[in-house]
């Protein structure tokens, strides 16, 4: 059984593939998340997505929210995103469902955000591919992670990452890229030197622990 975690394409080759989807999307897969990636935030649009967004969070197949956070690179105004991240936040603590969080040079005002407005629900960092001290933090915060196509490059932070957070704290993805997820697997299993058989059960369990999501 393989998960990908965060893709932007239904690729049909995992067990569960959960898309992420942006606002107003008109067709949804199988499993999604859903939510305003700060890239996509305007002034103009963000209240009727907001409450567009707290519609769909209801349905079965939407299991989390997200892609959502703080970029500080995109030309958004970084009060006005998080003034939005935090409506999300609110969104999926009222839900019960997972945060999985776009951040992009902007960790302590995605840890303050979270923690100034009582966030109780798992937090997933998607493609992750910081420095150990981000890692460090993240995991003490008690946050989880996402790895992706950065695994390939066994001297990159994700591939060093990957055998500090912990097992139980981390998933795979393809994310954009042209991959499957099977491969990101195998890469995985080298760098954590496991057999492929563990370290699926174990991202079963993850998926099943953090998703509040019975596979079968």
């Amino acid at each position: 059984m393989f998960i990908n975690t965060h893709t932007h394409t239904q690729l049909y080759d995992a067990k569960i593939e959960l898309v992420n989807l942006n606002i107003g999307a008109p067709d949804k897969p199988n499993y999604y998340s859903y939510g305003i990636h700060p890239r996509y935030i305007t002034k103009e649009t963000f209240k009727s997505q907001l409450e567009e967004l707290n519609i769909v969070v209801h349905e079965k197949r939407c299991l989390a929210i997200g892609e959502c956070g703080l970029d500080k690179l995109c030309n958004v105004d970084i009060a006005l995103q998080q003034e939005v991240f935090i409506e999300q936040i609110k969104i999926a603590n009222k839900v019960k469902k997972p945060l999985i969080i776009h951040c992009v040079k902007a960790f302590n005002e995605l840890i303050n955000c979270l923690n100034l407005n009582d966030n109780k629900v798992p937090v997933i960092i998607h493609g992750f591919n910081n420095n150990e001290n981000i890692a460090r933090i993240l995991v003490s915060q008690g946050m989880y992670f996402s790895f992706g196509k950065a695994l390939l490059g066994y001297e990159s932070n994700a591939a060093k990452a990957i055998k500090n957070v912990g097992r139980k704290n981390f998933f795979l993805e393809t994310d954009d890229a042209d991959i499957s997820i099977k491969y990101i697997y195998k890469k995985a299993t080298e760098l954590l030197g496991i057999d492929e058989d563990t370290i699926r059960l174990q991202l079963q369990s993850n998926f099943e622990n953090v998703f509040n999501f019975k596979l079968t």
